[in-house]
């Protein structure tokens, strides 16, 4: 396990339901500026991965595990987190990595 004074670097995948590409795209986007601004956060990264206009992939790599634990209860990440269910084809992925 990741000590609390290593880097923590995040992977997260998702995939937009039928139809809900832009609005998903809209969402995630509105999550980026904040997240840079977070205490800790290093990288913060979206993607759209290439032929899969449905498919998106956050990077993020977070000072501490603390730092990452913390934003996740952050008002813009709960409210997303909130409406995902309408957005999301099936869960929401995430892999940490040392």
């Amino acid at each position: 396990m990741t000590s609390t004074n290593t880097p923590l670097t995040v992977i997260a995948r998702m995939r937009a339901k039928d139809g809900r590409e832009a609005a998903l795209h809209d969402a995630l986007t509105a999550l980026v500026a904040p997240t840079r601004q977070a205490p800790g956060c290093l990288a913060y990264d979206l993607h759209t991965e290439v032929g899969e206009p449905a498919r998106f992939w956050f990077y993020e790599v977070w000072r501490r595990r603390e730092d990452h634990a913390a934003n996740l209860e952050a008002p813009h990440i709960t409210g997303f987190l909130g409406q995902a269910a309408n957005l999301l084809d099936g869960d929401l992925e995430v892999h940490f990595l040392e």
